[in-house]
């Protein structure tokens, strides 16, 4: 056994251990850590090439990301007629040919971004118009397009432009070798909150026991694990278990130095493997141009000089004939490459080497000595720079001062974001009213996959309270998406979107009727949504309360909504026996599929099934029912009462209803053939795993109708030339 005294030795030892690496990282102990010690460590002077480097990739990334994934070419479909869900009323999208000059001003902001040119500039204008798209849509927020509008935000305040740019070659003066730490440090931690907080949401009961994502490992990525796993256990063990350890440390593998080659490498085909798996645009390349933000910030440097030895190195070994003498033998010399010729390419004789390599560092030794004396990151003294210490005079004191409290107010700005930053992803128990099953699903989470969902239906009901006549209407009419079938607050701007969509039209029609005179007085309607959906593989349940006039609900972002109907959680017992009778019937037939329904005591579900199923038959799994027929000549809409294990069998083309009478919830399913898949022949050709040169041609096709786009509008605004649109 161990003595006390030796776990306290060890304990010690591993203290001084991490003392030391503490104090080498921010240069200080930690019992010495003061206000002024964080400002020192956050203006400490750090090579500029790496944020450079980052400036550039970024910048590219979003001139294709933005005809691409922010819908540059598919202005008219995205931005057409139809409902907006704005995060505030006050936000609202301009006309659709002007909205093409907003999307110019965000593609040259990219553009000067990446070029570094008029740097400060273009970040704004990118940022700006960033935003504003953003905002004024909700339906197309996710977790990586709230990432790119930060990490152009954050660029936006740091000096990436100051080296490798437009800028600095226009202008010299403008060079920065060396940044203040922070230039680095929102951006590092900005992406450590991205991992960190991804794996700290897989923390749930869902992700952990593997129903979260399903049968995901069927994708050809996962072809290696499968040599040795089953499709389940892949789902489990790696895609589950594993992508939840890896997102909560590789942030920490990337920051330390040792372990830092094999993180990079996991994390790279972590990003490599999103991009086959998932449509989502720019995001694995963008996660990808920002780690080396972890790498030291010299990097670039440090790899060009090696690829420069290397290429001294090779030249040794490539002889290179001159001519000295016409008619005279000819002896081969070996040239070398002189590199202190910036303007043109010179060979010198091996013999002048010993010659080229004195003057080099000559050079080198004059322009360190250059540099000491002219580099705009001074040597600082508590902070300040020597030039600018306390000397006796007044003024001078004044603008240390000034100097000094400009550096704390940043320090304080970056704590206030990296507290923003860390409390946001739980913010959601203030912003109730945004909340649906799960908490907030809005993007600034950091839940990315956390949650699958399935729409099985969404029916939209209009009643004219006058003639109690009903019109029903296709949900995905003036819509771009079905996201805002799932939340709350897009729900009740859906239908006093489609109530403006009426009033404003002068030809809708009530069944067989239209109305003379639309504008005459005020419309008396009532809508009701109900939506069905499957979270994470359960039953398929409404989300919405069907029985809800949603006109006339008062809605408050700070409170629960009232008409979200609760998540039957009775089921979760059933799902091994869900998965099994799933899998049997499809092993069965590939076009034969299984629905299983949940539904609430005393509500009922009305549903219509299409002529293109076949074999159409409701099971009864548990509770007790009644089931109706639509009115026909045969059937008057009698109700039949059904009990556990009874079979009904349904006609295709026939509306039907579903009333729950007991007073538990019931749960049934149907099973059904669909005849179009029957009918559609496949396609049994190989597609590509690897389609690059098909994808690179589309963005570049997007890219082009994306010019044409904002061309076409720019000569019709100005000039009144026709219009053209995808």
């Amino acid at each position: 056994m161990v003595s006390t005294s030796a776990k306290l030795k060890h304990l010690s030892s591993l203290a001084a251990i991490i003392e030391g690496k503490l104090t080498e990282q921010f240069g200080f102990r930690l019992k010495d850590t003061s206000f002024d010690n964080v400002v020192n460590y956050m203006y400490a002077p750090k090579d500029s090439a790496s944020l450079a480097v980052t400036r550039i990739l970024f910048g590219v990334l979003m001139l294709l990301d933005i005809p691409d994934e922010r819908g540059g070419a598919a202005l008219s479909r995205r931005w057409g007629a139809g409902c907006r869900f704005p995060l505030l009323p006050a936000l609202t999208a301009i006309p659709l040919p002007y909205m093409a000059l907003v999307y110019a001003a965000l593609w040259l902001g990219a553009f000067g971004i990446a070029l570094g040119y008029k740097y400060r500039i273009s970040c704004i204008t990118f940022t700006v118009c960033y935003w504003y798209l953003f905002l004024i849509e909700k339906s197309y927020w996710n977790n990586h397009s709230y990432l790119f509008g930060l990490v152009a935000t954050l660029l936006t305040t740091t000096d990436a432009g100051r080296r490798w740019s437009l800028d600095v070659y226009l202008d010299p003066s403008k060079l920065k070798r060396t940044v203040p730490y922070w230039n680095y440090f929102v951006l590092k931690y900005q992406f450590f909150i991205l991992y960190f907080m991804a794996g700290l949401k897989k923390g749930t009961a869902e992700w952990l026991t593997g129903y979260s994502v399903q049968k995901l490992s069927e994708h050809w990525v996962f072809s290696p694990f499968r040599l040795f796993l089953t499709v389940d256990q892949t789902d489990y063990l790696i895609v589950h278990w594993f992508i939840f350890v890896f997102d909560l440390t590789v942030a920490f593998w990337m920051m330390w130095g040792k372990s830092r080659p094999v993180a990079m490498v996991f994390c790279a085909l972590f990003h490599l493997m999103n991009s086959r798996l998932f449509t989502i645009g720019m995001f694995p390349w963008v996660c990808l141009a920002t780690m080396p933000l972890f790498c030291p910030f010299d990097w670039p440097i440090t790899l060009n000089n090696k690829i420069r030895d290397v290429t001294l190195e090779i030249n040794k070994y490539v002889p290179k004939i001159i001519c000295r003498k016409v008619n005279e033998d000819l002896e081969p010399t070996k040239l070398i490459y002189d590199d202190s010729k910036s303007s043109e390419q010179e060979y010198k004789p091996v013999e002048e080497s010993n010659k080229i390599n004195k003057s080099l560092k000559k050079k080198s030794d004059n322009s360190a000595k250059n540099n000491a004396e002219n580099n705009e990151e001074e040597p600082k003294q508590d902070g300040v720079p020597k030039n600018e210490s306390l000397n006796g005079n007044g003024t001078n004191k004044v603008e240390v001062a000034s100097y000094t409290y400009s550096r704390k107010v940043v320090v304080c700005l970056i704590g206030l974001y990296v507290f923003i930053q860390a409390f946001l992803p739980y913010s959601h128990f203030i912003t109730k009213g945004y909340n649906n099953w799960t908490n907030g699903l809005y993007g600034y989470s950091w839940d990315m996959m956390v949650q699958t969902w399935d729409i099985d239906s969404v029916v939209v009901k209009i009643i004219d309270n006058e003639s109690q006549e009903e019109l029903f209407i296709d949900p995905y009419a003036y819509t771009p998406n079905d996201r805002w079938t799932r939340h709350g607050d897009m729900v009740l701007q859906y239908a006093a979107c489609v109530r403006d969509k009426l009033k404003t039209s002068i030809d809708y029609r009530y069944s067989e009727g239209a109305l003379e005179n639309p504008h005459s007085e005020p419309m008396n309607i009532s809508i009701y949504i109900d939506v069905w959906c499957s979270m994470n593989g359960r039953f398929t349940q409404r989300m919405f309360n069907p029985n809800v006039d949603l006109l006339k609900v008062d809605w408050c972002p700070f409170k629960p909504i009232t008409f979200l109907m609760p998540l039957i959680d009775e089921g979760l017992h059933w799902r091994e026996t869900l998965k099994t009778i799933k899998e049997d019937i499809q092993a069965y037939d590939n076009a034969t599929d299984v629905i299983f329904i949940a539904d609430f005591p005393g509500y009922k579900q009305e549903k219509y099934t299409p002529t293109d199923l076949d074999n159409v038959t409701l099971t009864v799994m548990s509770g007790l029912i009644a089931y109706e027929l639509e009115e026909s000549e045969i059937s008057q809409g009698q109700s039949y009462v059904h009990m556990v294990g009874d079979e009904i069998r349904i006609v295709p083309g026939t509306f039907h209803k579903v009333l729950n009478i007991g007073n538990e919830t019931a749960f049934y399913m149907y099973t059904f053939k669909n005849l179009t898949e029957i009918n559609t022949p496949k396609n049994n050709t190989n597609k590509p795993k690897l389609p690059i040169h098909k994808e690179l041609c589309r963005r570049f096709k997007d890219m082009f109708v994306f010019g044409r786009i904002v061309s076409t509008s720019t000569f019709h605004i100005v000039f009144g030339t026709p219009i053209y649109y995808e």
